[in-house]
């Protein structure tokens, strides 16, 4: 007997309905951690949490050691951490440069793959709508309205991390970078 299986229907991705793969291969290129998903009602600081727990990126449970733990402890702290709001004509720069730029090493350029993290960084705006909520941990990556400080509050173990979700339109994205020197 010979069975045919239907693929799941198609994710609604907005203007770029291949979104979804430029995203997948997007955070194996530049090794960072790429999330879209639907809007289910978690929070900003929820839903970084659940992302990055099974990443090992967050020592929650650790007190026994004699490492000085810098990242969040509870989804609750996340959320303290993603204090900053993004103004709705920065989503799309603030986006590409948490998915471009490297966060250790701030003399170099953002290479020729820019454009294409602006490309995906403006249809991820396009998708979730001009009413979306758009957070962020700090300048680490967005360094152009950092006004000369650029501060973040940790969201992971790493030496320098940067952190953009967003949640609008039905659908909630999380984008992470982080680094270590």
């Amino acid at each position: 007997m010979r069975l045919t299986f239907e693929g799941p229907p198609a994710y609604g991705l907005g203007p770029d309905p291949d979104l979804g793969l430029w995203l997948e291969q997007w955070g194996e290129y530049a090794d960072r951690i790429v999330h879209l998903g639907v809007d289910d009602g978690r929070g900003h600081g929820q839903l970084c949490w659940d992302v990055l727990a099974p990443t090992g990126l967050l020592a929650a449970h650790c007190g026994q050691c004699e490492h000085g733990h810098g990242g969040p402890r509870s989804p609750g702290q996340l959320e303290s951490a993603l204090r900053r709001r993004i103004p709705p004509d920065e989503v799309t720069p603030w986006v590409a440069a948490t998915l471009i730029r490297d966060l250790v090493y701030r003399s170099g350029g953002d290479g020729s793959m820019r454009p294409v993290a602006e490309a995906i960084a403006g249809a991820l705006a396009a998708l979730l709508g001009p009413d979306a909520h758009w957070r962020a941990n700090g300048f680490a990556a967005y360094r152009e309205g950092a006004e000369g400080n650029v501060s973040w509050s940790p969201v992971t173990e790493a030496t320098f991390d940067a952190a953009v979700v967003g949640i609008g339109n039905g659908r909630a994205v999380v984008i992470v970078a982080t680094g270590e020197d």
